[in-house]
């Protein structure tokens, strides 16, 4: 009979596996954007009361926490290297334990997806079989795996679109400003892990092209970033999200010098943390998309 030391070590390595501040993160995203962006034609308490909503987010939920999985599950001996602690800690979990629960939480979701419509549970069933195909294959091949992983991403969000049928150019915009902001994520995360992903061969920007390249492709980025607020700032109303996008693109400037002047692994890792906290800010500021100024 396990001890109550070893259920709370089995759970922390459960949420690590699974990334569980990503998923409440996730969780947020998707109500903020429902209620603000998406559901134009009803009130805010009709949209949060919308039981197929919380099905939508119960299924997009574990749908991810298996694509966690699964990725953990083939990138165990790069994240070794990479992030050695971590990955010690899911070892608590047993590699059967690991696929019984990535093939469960599947197994749910397309459920829960079936019982909203037809075309909630096509699209779960076309997300899980692509990031089963991320994480065994995709992401090893250069810019596929960036790409691949950025949409991925943001994918989620649309799962919202599909139900709420409610996508427009402003929509569009507004996911290419998050898309950007993952990409840069995901450039600078492969700059962090270019030690691990050398040895296990894995072809990223940074292991084929060197670090120069992959901080001129993210400055890049960042200048897209600034088309898609000026295209966003003219054709369309921010309301009281431009402040958002002001703090983000000053963010990005000083992001930018930085990314040139650092180098080393610790330093890079600060980075990313900086445009993990832009994300998150983005999402927490959504209710000013219907704050007049």
């Amino acid at each position: 009979m396990p001890t109550q030391d070893g259920v709370f070590l089995k759970t922390i390595s459960l949420l690590s596996l699974v990334r569980g501040q990503n998923l409440v993160v996730l969780v947020f995203a998707q109500l903020l954007s429902s209620v603000f962006i998406f559901s134009s034609e009803t009130s805010s308490i009709e949209t949060f009361l919308d039981i197929n909503l919380w099905l939508i987010v119960l299924a997009t939920v574990l749908s991810v926490a298996a694509g966690y999985i699964i990725n953990a599950f083939f990138d165990r001996e790069k994240d070794l290297i990479n992030r050695p602690q971590k990955t010690l800690l899911e070892q608590n979990i047993s590699e059967r334990s690991k696929l019984i629960g990535y093939f469960t939480f599947n197994g749910v979701a397309l459920l829960v997806a079936s019982s909203i419509s037809q075309r909630s549970a096509l699209f779960f069933c076309a997300y899980i079989v692509s990031m089963a195909l991320y994480s065994g294959f995709l992401k090893r091949y250069l810019f596929i795996g960036n790409l691949v992983s950025a949409t991925l991403t943001v994918l989620p969000f649309f799962a919202i679109t599909v139900y709420f049928k409610n996508f427009t150019m402003e929509i569009f915009i507004l996911a290419s400003y998050l898309l950007l902001l993952i990409s840069i994520k995901e450039l600078v995360k492969d700059l962090c892990n270019i030690r691990g992903d050398l040895s296990n061969n894995y072809k990223t920007i940074p292991t084929v092209y060197g670090e120069v390249q992959t901080k001129g492709l993210i400055s890049l980025l960042v200048c897209f970033c600034f088309g898609v607020f000026l295209l966003l700032h003219f054709f369309y109303s921010l309301h009281g999200m431009l402040y958002y996008f002001i703090t983000s693109l000053v963010f990005l400037v000083f992001f930018t010098i930085l990314l040139w002047r650092f180098s080393k692994t610790n330093q890079l890792i600060f980075l990313l943390f900086g445009i993990k906290a832009l994300i998150l800010l983005g999402i927490i500021c959504l209710p000013l998309l219907k704050i007049p100024i």
